[in-house]
Parts: structure tokens; C-alpha cells; sequence
């Protein structure tokens, strides 16, 4: 029989859920948007997907520094704090009337959900029991789930019935719920020891290198950029990996990354297969819509519901998988998780030759779904387990900052193959140009997904027990 869970408990997962889901479904809902908003704004495509980057440069940056900050006695602070900032900025955004204007209070609306999820580690790691921690990260893959699925509908909704700017209002009554629950039921911060914080070069340095990658990422297949700004952002990638290098070697009581987690083998290959599966996820969901509307020739409702289809199927999944790792542990529910997704690729690329009915396009986005629930819950718990004794909540900081630049990596890889193969951009390509192209990278898929599974049957399964 199942044991009922706590009240407390069911709280910090309501609390859990609902941070993470305002997180993913402000990403979600924008993108829908994003044409709109950029004519209305007067400008490019490339120009506006700024949107989106100011908020994740903000995320990002800013999530390893305040994720050890938030460790020394500042949960309940920051949660509170970064919701309420969350939710001014979100109406500030909702207010814009400029570009500039837009991309800055994204870049705050990024800052404050740094805050906000740099908390959760810690919620998760010493809120729940020692045997719950494969829930509380399911509820976060559940939310992610609820994001994608909401996300591109109330988006679409809002922008045609009312205007863009809701999808930021939107936000409002989320964060005023979560301000409220928080203060009812965290417990108060303990004392902050100063010495525990991270040392200010390594938080500079971290949020210089990320932002400069992640820059370098979204810029490497735009034409439009000039040269002397990839330079400018490469020599600066280079100067803050060695500042953060030199910090962490010169005080690594204080290093923004401790150097026990770095010479942790099995923590270092476990995160290196949720790089490589998280690559190809977002890959994949970056070409997916050019694939189903310009190669089988979608409208943008149809696509919007195969999308949803991978959604539902994460959801059906991802709670049974959370019990499954905090069971019987997290190595074969990862092993899953990647043959789901080769099969993913396998039949994608079936399809594709084949020029099938539409209808037969749910059977791979069944599979990526399912794949999504066993990747999302059991790489993220399995990074936990094996993480360095008292680092927990800092591993799994640092899993949320590789889930970002791998999502971005996944994008401009996919982009440059397609473009070798096609010669063309993806808004030029059609038809059998768009199915040579999604072939290629789903080739390319398939040789990341086996190094992935090389790294997952690396490391022996370990299983977390209650005393």
C-alpha cells in the first residue's frame, strides 16, 4: 500500500510545481508570440529572438553564484524576493512599448527566476524525505510537461483575443500565490556565515563565461552578426574561464564550483549523458515545427497538437517514473530513456523516407514523450545520487545550468547540419529539403544518444534508502 504523503510534504510540492511551472510556461508562452511581437516591435527575426535570450543569459548567468548563495540560509529569501521580482518585471514586459525596453525587463524577469530556481535544490535536497527526492523531481518534470502543453495555447489565445502583453500579466496572480504559500509554510532561514558564500571573482567569472557561450551559441548561425562581436564574445569566454579556473584552485572553500564535484568521476559522466540527451532534445524541438509544417504541410493548430501529443505523453509517464527511481534507482530508467528517444530518431527518419500519413507522426511523438519523463526525472535524480556528499543542492544547480547551454547547443548544432545538408536557412527550405535535412540530424541524434548510453552503463546504479 502506498504511504500517504505528509502535509507538509504535498505543500513543498505545491510550492515546487508551481515555481517551476510559471518558469517554463513564461518560455512556452513567449514563443508562440514572438512574430507578433516583433512586428509590432519593427524588428528582424534574428533581433527578436532576444526575447527569449535576454531571459535565459539572465537565468543562466546568475544560477550557479545564486544557487550557492541561496544554500547559506536564504531558501525562503530568495523565493520570496525572486517571485515578487518575477512578477513586476512580468508587468513591466507587459507594459513595454520598445524593444529595448522589453529585452531589458526580460533579462530582470531571467535574474528574478534565477532566484526562484535556485531554491528548488535546495527545497528538494532538505524539505523531503530522502526517498521523495525522485517526486519532487518528477513534479518538476511535470510542470515543464503542464508548461509545454498550456504554454502555446493560452499564448496563442491571449495575443489573438486580447493582446501580447497578457501573456506577461498572466504571470501576476502565479506569484502571489506562491509569495503567500511561502511565508505560511517555509521555515525561516537560518543564520548566513559569510565564509560559505561563493568568492566574488568566481561568481563574476561564472556569469561572464555563461552569458558569453550562450551568446556565442545564439549568434554562431545568424549572419547578420559581425565578426568583431563573436571575437569580443570569444575573448571574453576564454579570460572568464580562466579567472573562474584560478578562483576555484585559489580558494575552493568558496569556489562557485567545488572542486570535490569536479573530481567526482561518476558525477562528471552522469552529467555528461544528460548533456548529450538533452542536446538532442533540443535539437529536435527546434525543427520540429519547421518539419511538420513545411514537409507535411501542418497548419499551425494541427502542429501545436502533435506537440501537445509529446506533452500528454511526458505527463501520463512522469510520475511513475519518479517512484520507479527512488525504488529500485535511476540507471535503467536513464537506459530507457535513451532507447526511447533513438526510436524517436528511428522512426522519424522512417517516416520521413517513406512520405507517411501524418496520422502515423504520433508514434514518434509518443516515444519522445516518454523519453522526456524518463530523462527529465531520472538523469536530474541520478546527478543527485551520485553527487559529492553535502553538494546535493549545488549538483543539481549546476544540472539546470548544463539543461540551458545544452538546449542552446542542441539548437545551433542541429541548425548548422541542416544547413550543410540543404545549403539552405530554414526559413527558404520546403518539402523533401526540409526531410533531407531532419534525416541528417536524426543521424546525428543517433550517434550522441550512443554516447550517451556509453556514459549511463558507465556508472553502477545506485539506489538511495531511508535510514
Amino acid at each position: 500500500m502506498t504511504e500517504k504523503l505528509p502535509k507538509e510534504c504535498v505543500l513543498t510540492l505545491v510550492i515546487v510545481f508551481m515555481a517551476a511551472l510559471i518558469d517554463g510556461l513564461d518560455a512556452s508562452i513567449v514563443t508562440v508570440s514572438l512574430p507578433i511581437m516583433s512586428k509590432e516591435m519593427g524588428v528582424s527575426i534574428p533581433e527578436g529572438s532576444w526575447f527569449i535570450l535576454a531571459y535565459v543569459l539572465g537565468l543562466a548567468a546568475l544560477l550557479l553564484p545564486l544557487g550557492k548563495m541561496a544554500k547559506n540560509g536564504r531558501v525562503k529569501k530568495y523565493m520570496i524576493f525572486g517571485t515578487i521580482l518575477f512578477g513586476a518585471s512580468s508587468v513591466m514586459c507587459g507594459l513595454s512599448n520598445s524593444f529595448w525596453m522589453l529585452v531589458i525587463f526580460r533579462l530582470i524577469q531571467g535574474i528574478a527566476a534565477a532566484m526562484m530556481s535556485a531554491t528548488l535544490p535546495s527545497i528538494i535536497v532538505h524539505m523531503l524525505p530522502v526517498d521523495r527526492k525522485g517526486l519532487g523531481m518528477s513534479v518538476m518534470g511535470a510542470s515543464s510537461g503542464v508548461a509545454i502543453i498550456v504554454g502555446p495555447v493560452l499564448g496563442g489565445f491571449l495575443t489573438s483575443a486580447i493582446s501580447w502583453h497578457w501573456i506577461f500579466f498572466i504571470n501576476v496572480p502565479f506569484c502571489l500565490l506562491i509569495v503567500l504559500l511561502t511565508m505560511y509554510h517555509f521555515p525561516k532561514d537560518q543564520p548566513i556565515n559569510r565564509e560559505k558564500d561563493p568568492s566574488p571573482l568566481g561568481g563574476l567569472s561564472a556569469m561572464l563565461l555563461i552569458g558569453s557561450v550562450l551568446t556565442l551559441l545564439e549568434d554562431l548561425g545568424d549572419p547578420d552578426i559581425n565578426r568583431i562581436g563573436r571575437i569580443i564574445c570569444g575573448i571574453i569566454t576564454v579570460i572568464s574561464l580562466m579567472m573562474l579556473l584560478w578562483s576555484i584552485r585559489r580558494d575552493s572553500n568558496r569556489a562557485i564550483i567545488a572542486p570535490k564535484m569536479l573530481m567526482n568521476r561518476d558525477f562528471i559522466i552522469v552529467t555528461m549523458s544528460f548533456l548529450l540527451c538533452t542536446i538532442v532534445v533540443g535539437g529536435a524541438t527546434y525543427l520540429l515545427p519547421f518539419l511538420l509544417q513545411g514537409y507535411w504541410d501542418m497548419d499551425a493548430s494541427t502542429c501545436g497538437l502533435y506537440l501537445a501529443a509529446v506533452s500528454v505523453a511526458m505527463m501520463i509517464t512522469v510520475l511513475p517514473v519518479g517512484s520507479m527511481c527512488d525504488k529500485y534507482g535511476c540507471k535503467v530508467p536513464v537506459m530507457i530513456a535513451v532507447i526511447m528517444r533513438g526510436l524517436f530518431c528511428i522512426i522519424s527518419i522512417y517516416l520521413c523516407i517513406e512520405h507517411s500519413d501524418p496520422i502515423f507522426i504520433l508514434i514518434p511523438a509518443i516515444c519522445f514523450g516518454i523519453s522526456h519523463a524518463f530523462s527529465g526525472t531520472a538523469q536530474p535524480t541520478r546527478m543527485i545520487h551520485h553527487a559529492t556528499p553535502g553538494y546535493e543542492d549545488e549538483a543539481t544547480n549546476f544540472m539546470l545550468v548544463v539543461n540551458y547551454i545544452a538546449d542552446a547547443l542542441g539548437v545551433v548544432l542541429f541548425a548548422m547540419i541542416f544547413g550543410f545538408v540543404t545549403s539552405e536557412g530554414m526559413e527558404e527550405a520546403t518539402g523533401d529539403l526540409l526531410a533531407d535535412g531532419f534525416i541528417a540530424t536524426m543521424w546525428f541524434s543517433l550517434i550522441i544518444l550512443a554516447l550517451a548510453m556509453i556514459c549511463t552503463v558507465a556508472v553502477k546504479n545506485k539506489i538511495v534508502r531511508t535510514e
